[in-house]
């Protein structure tokens, strides 16, 4: 598989590539670090947690891999799963289009409701 986005939601088949074509190299806090075997990139993943989703990061580098911010790559992931509604986000003063089925934006359903997927 080639992995063209920089995040992705860790479902049971993505799971299974991680185990056939990368190679863990650490395990720190609530992540696992990866490298894959075909390009060497490295790759974040989340521990699993009943409450929480499990996103798949790329990294750029494996210094400071711990500490790597992700939160806008989560709030796009959410709005690429979810869709845009033509509707604006009713969080006031925002201008921003609501997630499919929902009255907020991304942002808003990300940060204020903890929204995930």
């Amino acid at each position: 598989m080639t992995f063209k986005e920089k995040i992705y939601l860790a479902d049971k088949a993505l799971l299974k590539i991680i185990v056939s074509d990368f190679d863990i190299i650490d395990d720190k806090g609530w992540y696992l670090l990866y490298k894959h075997r075909a390009d060497g990139t490295f790759w974040r993943l989340d521990k699993w947690d009943k409450y929480q989703v499990q996103c798949f990061v790329r990294l750029d580098t494996s210094e400071c891999w711990v500490d790597f911010d992700d939160k806008e790559l989560r709030i796009e992931l959410l709005s690429k799963t979810r869709g845009l509604s033509n509707d604006t986000c009713i969080w006031g003063g925002c201008t921003m289009f609501a997630l499919r089925g929902l009255a907020y934006c991304a942002l808003h359903a990300y940060e204020k409701m903890g929204i995930r997927e």
